[in-house]
């Protein structure tokens, strides 16, 4: 019955131990998880705000593409930054839908 009992503690000391490093390795994954997605929604406010600015770009290319292409005396980043995102946004596809329009 000794002998017995220490086995059971020999494999309780052994199963214990696998636990604890399971659940640190666990803990590690999710520290990873967690700095993945921060850098995820990070990424994703960028590219929402290039696309911002791609439209706003696509907008005064449309309106006056000579001085688009010769370069304007007016401050370029002025033109470029974005204001008040829906009315700009709305703005701006009309604008390049009747440019469009325009040249069919």
């Amino acid at each position: 019955m000794g002998s017995f009992m220490w086995a059971l503690i020999v494999l309780a000391a052994i199963v214990g131990g696998y636990i604890i490093d399971y659940q640190k390795n666990k803990m590690k994954w999710q520290t990873k998880s967690s700095r993945t997605e921060d850098d995820l929604d990070e990424m994703r406010t960028l590219l929402h705000q290039m696309k911002k600015r791609i439209e706003n770009l696509e907008a005064i290319a449309a309106a006056d593409p000579e001085e688009f292409s010769s370069g304007s005396k007016r401050d370029p980043l002025q033109q470029i930054e974005i204001d008040d995102e829906e009315s700009i946004k709305e703005e701006n596809r009309r604008s390049v839908s009747n440019k469009a329009k325009k040249q069919r």
